[in-house]
């Protein structure tokens, strides 16, 4: 499965991490990457229209001490490209859009914002909600710039309960399974 998966990106199996589906990718991959690169900066950026599994990790965020920025949308559902410019900072770790809007279809210009965010900052990751658009869209992360993407098994005729998140390979992502010391099924 994972090499099936890779060729349709042009990606590295390695690079494929199965997960319960689109939720839980995108928790992981927000939460993951917040974990394991906080160093960098505590600001995320994201759009006001993401889907929830986005949008109520980026407020539990906001409750862990992140600042979170919230791009608009214009008429179209389309992000304001110049907001994005205007919003990125030095300490920006993050920024996480949704391809293609779930309610409206709206289709964001993916490359091109990822090449305002690598503009901006290089180590800037990039996370894209992909559970509309993948097998729909041709996507190619490495051509894109895409650091991470997540996938909804069940959109493309799948199992529900079964996703993936694409990882670009070296990119640091924790686990925000965490237990303390106390916890009882630590192991």
């Amino acid at each position: 499965a994972k090499e099936i998966i890779a060729k349709t990106m042009k990606v590295q199996e390695k690079e494929i991490l199965f997960t319960s589906g689109g939720t839980e990718s995108n928790n992981m991959a927000i939460m993951g990457c917040a974990a394991a690169n906080h160093r960098m900066g505590k600001h995320l950026i994201t759009t006001k229209i993401e889907h929830p599994s986005v949008g109520n990790v980026m407020k539990h965020m906001e409750e862990e001490g992140y600042e979170v920025t919230y791009l608009p949308v214009d008429e179209n559902g389309i992000v304001k490209l110049h907001k994005l410019k205007d919003a990125l900072r030095p300490d920006t770790m993050l920024v996480s859009i949704m391809h293609v809007n779930n309610e409206i279809g709206a289709v964001q210009p993916i490359e091109e914002i990822s090449k305002i965010v690598k503009a901006n900052n290089k180590a800037t990751l990039f996370h894209v909600d992909a559970i509309q658009a993948y097998g729909k869209f041709k996507i190619q992360p490495a051509k894109e710039g895409i650091d991470l993407l997540s996938v909804s098994g069940h959109k493309i005729h799948g199992p529900k309960g079964r996703g993936f998140l694409y990882i670009k390979h070296k990119t640091k992502l924790n686990s925000f399974f965490l237990f303390k010391k106390t916890h009882p099924f630590k192991r």
